[in-house]
C-alpha cells in the first residue's frame, strides 16, 4: 500500500476511461453512466428500474409545469 500513496498520502492511479474509435463512443459512455445511475437509485428507494424511469419521468414533467424561479414583476 505505501508504494501506491505519493509522499501527502494520495494515490498515483488515474482512472480509466474507455476509450472508443467510433464516432458514438461519447454517447455510448453517457449511456452506460445513465443506465449505471439508475441502478444506484433503484438500490437506493429499493425499486424497479422501471419504476426509477416513471420517477425520472414525472420529475420531468413537474419541471416543465413549474419553473426553478418564479419572477417578480415590478
Amino acid at each position: 500500500m505505501a508504494k501506491v500513496l505519493g509522499p501527502l498520502g494520495k494515490s498515483k492511479r488515474h482512472p480509466l476511461l474507455p476509450r472508443s474509435h467510433s464516432r458514438n463512443g461519447g454517447k455510448d459512455l453517457i449511456e452506460m453512466e445513465l443506465h449505471a445511475a439508475k441502478e444506484i437509485l433503484a438500490e437506493v428507494f429499493g425499486i424497479t428500474i422501471p419504476e426509477v424511469e416513471e420517477m425520472i419521468r414525472q420529475r420531468s414533467e413537474e419541471r416543465m409545469l413549474w419553473p426553478e424561479r418564479f419572477w417578480l414583476e415590478e
